[in-house]
């Protein structure tokens, strides 16, 4: 069943692509949404942003891919240029950057029950990390 719908407009050339959503844990009228530009933004079943983490690039640095630790308390983002950025959900403070890969990252995961991270690139690797 439909909980809620959100409408993201018309199609015109400006729309931001959505990369993933990400439905927060601890919080089941929140979201995380994860778009190709340097922000990452929480927002609330309303549409509205809660909450919004950024690269602090100009260029290079919009997220291609995102995931929570499963309780909800960090989000970890993965830019163009193949950085892993770990923000704290509770402070909302970027705490840690790493670089992950050396082509373009196609995605990110956190395992369910351990501190471990993997990430998946456009050169066939997947690495594990541990934030």
């Amino acid at each position: 069943a439909v909980v809620s719908t959100q409408s993201t407009g018309g199609s015109s050339a400006s729309e931001i692509t959505v990369n993933s959503i990400h439905l927060l844990p601890r919080n089941a009228e929140q979201f995380v949404v994860c778009n190709r530009t340097n922000t990452v933004s929480i927002m609330n079943m309303q549409g509205q942003i809660v909450k919004s983490f950024s690269s602090g690039k100009r260029q290079g640095g919009d997220f291609v891919c995102c995931t929570l630790s499963p309780r909800g308390e960090w989000i970890y983002c993965v830019g163009e240029d193949h950085v892993l950025y770990c923000f704290s959900v509770t402070t909302g403070k970027l705490e840690r950057t790493l670089t992950v890969h050396e082509k373009e990252v196609i995605g990110v995961s956190h395992h369910p029950h351990q501190n471990l991270l993997a990430s998946f690139s456009e050169d066939g690797t997947l690495k594990l990390w541990r934030p």
